[in-house]
């Protein structure tokens, strides 16, 4: 290589450097740099720059060994945070994220021709009662039990994830068994009794299932789930129900619904109607039966068939009780005035069990007498038997509470139920309204006749006092009075009308 530096005019020491290192351009580098005796500054920076390269493979070394540590630090807490992230912390199940990201990957498993996915939706049935009667911790040790029973009644490969409060999912990933035949053994699994501090519990459930299609997305297979699920809960007959269209046709039906009785609230469209109470000696009006009607804008009169679960289940029945019992005793206050009415007439309000476990209830009907200048007399509720035999603590606190306050309470339906002479020793109720079906044919089967009397005599025994319900014809009141019946309500002494035509029956 040729010496192409300048050398005039400078030290000679300088000048022996650059030979040097101009000869050492020439060189093997694997030789590495030999300090000579005469070349003192060169073997010094021979010698640093040797130290900074041991110093520098120290550092990458140190560096590396660091990155190495902090990440596989990090990808622990990566895969921890996963597993938070995608796992629910009451039961250890899978959560909702965790649900959607698995049938998201096995939708697309079944466009690439895979087997189709299946989705069990799972809710239980009284397990607000449970929280509500024994506590959130006694409802947590339920829902931890739940979780044990679904992972023994499912493959470990099957994905079960709680969705939150008391819903759970099971993903199916192949269709090898059938998913009717596992979510009524899931069912029936979740309906056996558990006991949780000595409390025996049975919290029964619902079941829906939906099996996927191609071009479907996660949220829509688990709507169809929930629709198919929603369907079950409300059926009589099967827990377990599998989704077809006309479900979703019908739950979206019931949320216009609920979106037109939250507009109806407050107005005009729900209105009172009333159905004499009479009594069978002199068939005089005693009382009548307070019912709701809708005049739903482009239906016309909705009957409460038609609305009042649905009512129930959107959380609005409490509205529409207060609602009704203002415009009542509004009417009632104007016949007293008009003196249609004396001081013993009464009217019968029907009540939920969701309304029982308001502990303000009370409140609510005390400040609706005295707005309208009422005594508590005024009013009797009435609930059906099935709901006043839950062994619910409000319900009993708020039976005594409306006792106290001077409200009647009314078995309405009885007959149908458990009709049995331990309850009726122990509710703080004031009678019973025995239901239609134990009168049909009292007037012409002499053992329904029979069944009838003997009813009587329960409830004669518990000292309360009875309404018979259902009369439509002659006969059934000539024989109920035969039988010392002293009062009864029905179509022959008049249907449910409006408050300005029982005005107008009152005034006749």
């Amino acid at each position: 290589m040729p010496n192409q530096f300048p050398t005039e005019g400078i030290d000679p020491r300088i000048d022996q450097i650059v030979a040097a290192i101009l000869k050492i351009a020439d060189m093997d580098f694997d030789t590495g740099l030999r300090p000579g005796p005469r070349r003192d500054e060169i073997d010094a920076i021979i010698m640093g720059i040797n130290a900074m390269a041991s110093e520098l493979k120290l550092t990458y070394t140190t560096l590396d060994h660091r990155v190495e540590v902090r990440t596989s630090m990090l990808e622990k807490a990566r895969d921890q945070m996963e597993l938070l992230a995608y796992t629910d912390p009451l039961t250890q199940l899978a959560n909702r994220s965790a649900l959607m990201r698995d049938i998201e990957i096995a939708l697309q498993d079944l466009e690439d021709g895979g087997p189709a996915p299946i989705l069990l939706l799972l809710d239980l049935d009284a397990f607000k009662s449970i929280n509500d009667t024994h506590g959130h911790a006694v409802g947590d040790h339920v829902l931890r039990e739940l979780s044990a029973r679904l992972r023994s009644s499912v493959r470990s490969q099957d994905l079960i994830a709680r969705l939150g409060g008391d819903e759970f999912a099971v993903l199916l990933r192949s269709q090898d068994h059938g998913a009717f035949e596992l979510g009524q053994r899931i069912v029936r699994t979740v309906n056996e009794q558990m006991v949780v501090d000595g409390i025996s519990l049975a919290p029964g459930a619902s079941l829906g299932i939906a099996v996927a299609v191609a071009g479907q997305d996660a949220d829509r297979l688990l709507l169809e789930a929930d629709t198919a699920m929603y369907t079950a809960k409300q059926s009589r007959t099967s827990k377990v129900h599998e989704f077809e269209p006309y479900m979703l046709f019908e739950r979206q039906q019931k949320a216009i619904m609920v979106a037109d009785l939250r507009k109806a609230l407050g107005t005009e469209q729900i209105l009172p109607h009333y159905q004499s109470l009479v009594s069978l000696q002199d068939e005089i009006i005693l009382g009548a039966e307070l019912l709701v009607r809708w005049e739903r804008p482009e239906y016309g009169l909705t009957p409460p068939g038609e609305f009042l679960a649905v009512a129930e289940e959107a959380g609005m029945m409490g509205a529409i009780t207060e609602q009704l019992l203002d415009e009542a005793l509004k009417d009632v206050s104007r016949w007293r005035t008009l003196g249609l009415v004396d001081d013993d007439f009464t009217v019968h309000l029907n009540v939920s069990s969701r309304e029982l476990h308001l502990l303000g209830f009370p409140d609510i009907i005390r400040d609706a007498l005295r707005r309208h200048g009422l005594p508590a007399s005024t009013l009797a509720l009435e609930i059906t038997e099935d709901k006043l035999m839950t062994g619910d603590r409000l319900h009993k606190y708020t039976l005594l509470a409306l006792r106290q306050m001077g409200v009647e309470v009314y078995i309405d339906d009885f007959g149908t139920g458990y009709s049995s002479i331990s309850y009726l020793r122990q509710l703080p109720v004031a009678g019973v309204k025995i239901d239609k079906s134990l009168v049909d044919d009292a007037d012409t089967d002499p053992q329904q006749e029979k069944l009838l009397m003997a009813v009587s005599y329960l409830i004669e025994a518990c000292e309360l006092a009875c309404v018979v319900e259902g009369v439509e014809t002659r006969g059934q009141a000539d024989k109920l009075r035969e039988m010392g019946f002293e009062y009864a309500q029905g179509y022959l002494f008049g249907k449910p009308m409006s408050s300005e035509d029982f005005t107008a029956l009152l005034s006749a």
